[in-house]
């Protein structure tokens, strides 16, 4: 059979057919039963009589020897029979091509039983994006047929078929009848596209274990760092590495299981190992130390934060062994390649394991220093760097340089890029005018300062009851400042209401301690109680044992943030008065936020507008660690209305801020003057329901959102949005008595 098929002739009029079957007959018998190679010849000469030229048999001819062994007999002509009838007899028929070439990545990413549910998935988004003007026949392509096909290599690699189904619904629900926007988002070039397909994603998603994480870093080390997560799925940033700096954790998105260790464990490996770093490692010159020098002085201090975050938490060492690779002594060959990242991976495992299987000398040797080192109590980084130094020279080999390094498993997943080890001098530290520098840096015109890269974050959908992944950005800044003595001004305005708010602060101011009597066990001894207790024992008569005094912490555990709607609306006059709406809310807020300082609350102000999606503008104007100082009172001083109310997106990044507190109460108020909006939004509920979904998640989270008014017209929504967690000050001129004395009910 074998040799009558190498020499029996295909039934084409294409020369060009013809020569590329003569180049991939000999592979296609090599490959394929006689069952598949029948499906071979008759596929090909199909596909050349079908009114398309050339070219799908040539794509067919070059592929399918692959994907008939792949998927085995009777799929070749499976493919043939769908490329005919499912896209050909379409207005599809120029997706054949891409399709055919589609399977090079298939066979990469499926397994030998997916062949039906691929083409499943093919001919859902060919029925679903395939249109008729008139409602009959199909007489227009898909906009997006082409666009998936090419990107299928990435679909495939990345999600599950269902987290695949999952895009295609997203992509269908809203540009559906929108070819143009169809196609960018099947591309996977638009914001919306890839954020869907990154939540889509096989493994764990940062945000979902966030809050976990957190507790796990402030349980062990009472640190706060935050985290910065990264995806290099569209930035093909392959070799990029997780680090802590600026007190940011930068770390993967998302993680999978690996070796048996779970993706939340993954992400604990992490975060430890980058603390362990922070709270140990000193940074020392890399300017004349060489790059292999590094290397090894690297894999030391590894190791060495590591140890000495075991001797305070025995429990990591386990965690971190699971994350570690065990590579055979002898599996690399340093006569044709460099075993540099080889001798690494066996020193790092050798280091913190007491039972690992490596005889090498060498190796042994420096574990015997690195533990001597530790033992002896005191250690730095520079003593690393020793360590390295000395192991690169013992070690040291020809093949060092060779450009086929050894890789395979020699990589520890969990560690950073040790940039926290590493100080480089740069070229302006050793001129004349590194002041001038420095001076220029400071004297830049605010205007002129970038802005903090976006937040990004979903917005409920309530036609679709769905999210609509990374919609808003929000863009956080510090509130531009003028002269604090208009505040003060304010505040002498108002000094009978100041007088009278001094008076109840005062009860509310807490005591520090309260004393507890009639306890059994206690801190002191209750003298009164005790005396007695002994008459009554004299006198025949049962005392009373509980004859001790406790205390009990008696404070205001609250932490408050005053969220303020910065909208254009806030320019309108109030009445006769001659007054803003955005005047009278910054008398109220100057009157609340002197209120608070008084109490001691932890407190912080912030202001928000949006012009569209895409810009959320979300103000600093008071931080938590703030006191109310003229600082602060000079950016209320500032305060300024303009733009558009996307109230929920300033909720949820509000929130982000509030959730970090550390305080047994958490109340978010919410000063606005209208209903939620945007110039992008032509449906008034859309904007509504998804404030409303973010004040549930606030509330999920334990916080307590609360809405202040000043829309008359509020009754027809804010219970939609609020529940019964709100007030609607008809009197806006009473504001600034109100607004304080209502923080304070909340707050008892």
């Amino acid at each position: 059979m074998t040799e009558e098929s190498l020499h029996q002739p295909l039934d084409c009029a294409f020369k060009s057919v013809q020569d590329v079957f003569a180049l991939n007959i000999e592979q296609a018998t090599e490959k394929l039963s006689e069952q598949g190679l029948g499906e071979y010849y008759k596929g090909a000469e199909f596909l050349a009589k079908i009114g398309q030229g050339d070219v799908l048999s040539i794509a067919f001819l070059k592929v399918m020897p692959w994907v008939g062994e792949f998927y085995g007999d009777g799929s070749i002509k499976k493919i043939v029979d769908f490329a005919y009838h499912k896209i050909s007899r379409t207005p599809n028929k120029d997706a054949v091509e891409p399709f055919l070439n589609s399977f090079i990545d298939v066979i990469e990413h499926t397994n030998p039983d997916q062949l039906d549910e691929y083409l499943a998935l093919i001919e859902y988004h060919l029925t679903k994006t395939t249109f008729s003007v008139h409602g009959i026949h199909d007489t227009h392509s898909s906009p997006s047929l082409k666009a998936i096909l090419a990107n299928m290599h990435l679909l495939l690699e990345q999600l599950e078929f269902n987290g695949i189904y999952e895009w295609i619904n997203y992509g269908l629900r809203y540009f559906k009848d929108h070819p143009e926007r169809q196609e960018e988002y099947f591309s996977l070039s638009t914001a919306d596209s890839k954020a869907v397909f990154q939540r889509q994603r096989k493994g764990l998603l940062f945000s979902d274990i966030e809050r976990p994480i957190n507790l796990f870093q402030k349980a062990l080390w009472e640190t706060d760092f935050m985290y910065a997560p990264y995806s290099p799925d569209f930035e093909r940033l392959e070799h990029f590495h997780p680090y802590l700096e600026d007190d940011v954790i930068r770390l993967p998105d998302i993680y999978e299981e690996l070796n048996g260790v779970d993706a939340c464990k993954r992400y604990m490996a992490l975060v430890a190992h980058l603390i362990a770093h922070h709270q140990h490692t000193t940074k020392i010159v890399a300017d004349n130390v060489s790059p292999q020098q590094r290397f090894f002085t690297e894999v030391f201090e590894d190791a060495r934060v590591e140890y000495l975050a075991m001797q305070e938490y025995p429990g990591l060492k386990s965690l971190w062994l699971s994350l570690i690779p065990i590579v055979d002594e002898f599996d690399c060959d340093d006569s044709h390649q460099s075993c540099l990242r080889h001798r690494a991976i066996m020193l790092t495992r050798a280091l913190l394991d007491d039972n690992h299987p490596y005889k090498n000398q060498t190796i042994l040797d420096y574990v015997d220093k690195f533990k001597t080192l530790m033992s002896a109590g005191e250690s730095t980084t520079s003593d690393s760097l020793s360590l390295g130094l000395g192991y690169l020279i013992k070690t040291r080999s020809a093949s060092d340089a060779l450009a086929n390094i050894y890789f395979e498993n020699t990589e520890v997943t969990y560690r950073d890029d040790n940039r926290s080890i590493w100080l480089f001098i740069e070229e302006f530290d050793e001129e004349d005018n590194i002041f001038e520098h420095q001076k220029k840096s400071e004297d830049e015109d605010e205007d002129q300062i970038e802005v903090i890269p976006p937040h990004y974050y979903d917005e409920w959908d309530y036609a679709h009851e769905s999210y609509k992944p990374d919609w808003a950005a929000v863009y956080e800044r510090l509130h531009t400042h003028t002269d604090a003595s208009k505040i003060d001004k304010i505040l002498e305005k108002h000094s009978s209401l100041v007088k009278q708010l001094k008076k109840v602060l005062d009860l509310l101011k807490p005591q520090n301690k309260k004393r507890l009597r009639y306890q059994e066990e206690g801190a002191e001894l209750d003298l009164d109680i005790a005396l007695r207790s002994v008459i009554d024992i004299k006198n025949g008569s049962q005392p009373d044992t509980r004859i001790n005094v406790d205390f009990e912490h008696d404070s205001r555990s609250v932490s408050v943030l005053l969220l303020l709607d910065l909208s254009q609306s806030l320019n309108e006059v109030v009445g006769d008065s001659g007054q803003t709406i955005l005047e009278l809310s910054q008398e109220a807020v100057s009157l609340l936020a002197w209120a608070v300082e008084q109490l001691g609350d932890n407190f912080a102000i912030a202001g928000f507008n949006s012009d569209t999606r895409q810009k959320v503008m979300y103000y600093h104007i008071k931080g938590y660690s703030e006191h109310w100082d003229d600082t602060v009172k000079s950016r209320l001083a500032d305060l300024k209305a303009e733009l558009s109310t996307r109230m929920g997106a300033a909720i949820r990044h509000g929130a982000h801020y509030l959730d970090l507190q550390q305080s047994d109460k958490k109340l978010m108020l919410i000063l606005t003057d209208g209903e939620p909006a945007d110039i992008d939004m032509h449906d008034p509920q859309a904007l509504i329901q998804d404030t409303h979904k973010a004040v549930q998640e606030a509330q999920q989270k334990g916080m307590y959102p609360y809405c202040i008014s000043l829309d008359k017209k509020a009754d027809e929504y804010i219970a939609d949005i609020f529940g019964s967690h709100y007030s609607v000050i008809d009197r806006i001129e009473s504001l600034p008595k109100e607004l304080p004395q209502l923080f304070l009910s909340l707050t008892k």
